[in-house]
């Protein structure tokens, strides 16, 4: 098939042009870092500069596409909500309706789990969008991004809905966690007995391709995705700590002061204009102390697809 990635010079979206390009597929990938770009040509994908901006020049490169994969995105525990906006709601409008004009059969959209933000944590998350929109801008922005697919064809989309994909050449997850991580502690908030759902690369990139092959009656959903088995906080900070520190211990801080601190540094943080970047955020301390389980019945249902990969062996991969 001929596939256009968007967002390729991401740790998600570069990690599915390889895998689809060693699996044959034709692939054009699509990103804005000229370091980055130009590091993936020498390794011999063929990436293009294009802004989700620019719908001329993607309307010219989505041209004879039989798929996107649309992984472009401003992710981030901070930020701007205009650029979040921007980026994440508008830029997907503009991809869709290329991909709508030029009649290509399918775009996979990659969501994330943060929107289920203000859902009730006790429960499983299915695949249906919570009633209760999340409020962090990234969040939202995903959030009515999934909400904009509905107004396209349900035929010609399917949405994936990853929780923490971790794996080679992963920028955003591990590299956040190494902060709480040095040769003599690792840090954990809370008691670390909270059971979160994580998403090795492998499994991820499985499920890619079984949307992209998967029957039209699997269209004009999102599904969940995740390695189906969560596990609790502490027990992974210990895992990836000891990778690098074995003797590294865990060093436990309260949950409740820490959420307040949080919600302090990032309140300096927006204050600052965008200047100044918090080190901590009620987002990112949410995500290693609220309960996070996503229920992946519909992706194996419809899409055919299983996780194959547990925790462990995913984080054996990571040199």
């Amino acid at each position: 098939m001929r596939i256009v990635v968007t967002g390729a010079t991401g740790s998600i979206g570069s990690s599915i042009v390889d895998r689809l390009v060693i699996n044959g597929h034709e692939v054009i990938g699509l990103g804005q870092s000229t370091e980055k770009i130009e590091r993936l040509r020498a390794d011999g994908f063929d990436i293009r500069k294009c802004s989700l901006d620019d719908t001329n020049k993607m309307e010219e490169l989505f041209s004879n596409a039989d798929c996107i994969v649309h992984s472009a995105a401003f992710a981030a525990p901070f930020g701007s909500k205009k650029k979040f906006m921007k980026t994440n709601v508008e830029g997907t409008r503009s991809v869709m309706k290329i991909a709508q004009k030029l009649e290509i059969n399918r775009v996979i959209f990659i969501s994330s789990s943060s929107i289920f933000e203000k859902a009730n944590s006790s429960e499983n998350h299915g695949d249906s969008l919570p009633q209760i929109p999340p409020s962090h801008p990234y969040s939202l922005s995903k959030f009515r991004a999934e909400k904009l697919l509905n107004d396209f064809p349900s035929g010609m989309w399917i949405g994936l809905r990853p929780r923490a994909v971790f794996g080679k050449n992963d920028t955003t997850v591990l590299p956040r966690i190494n902060k709480l991580i040095n040769s003599k502690r690792y840090l954990v908030i809370g008691n670390g007995k909270t059971i979160v759902d994580v998403t090795c690369m492998n499994n991820f990139l499985d499920a890619v391709e079984c949307a992209i092959n998967a029957e039209d009656k699997a269209t004009g959903r999102v599904y969940n995705i995740s390695n189906g088995k969560p596990l609790e906080a502490g027990y992974m900070l210990s895992k990836i700590a000891q990778k690098s520190y074995p003797n590294s211990k865990a060093k436990h801080l309260p949950h409740a002061p820490i959420k307040v601190l949080s919600h302090l540094i990032n309140t300096i943080g927006l204050l600052s204009f965008g200047l100044l970047q918090p080190s901590l955020t009620p987002y990112s301390v949410n995500q290693l102390t609220k309960r996070m389980v996503m229920d992946i019945s519909g992706a194996k249902q419809y899409l055919g697809w299983i996780p194959k990969q547990s925790f462990e062996e995913g984080l054996e991969e990571i040199r």
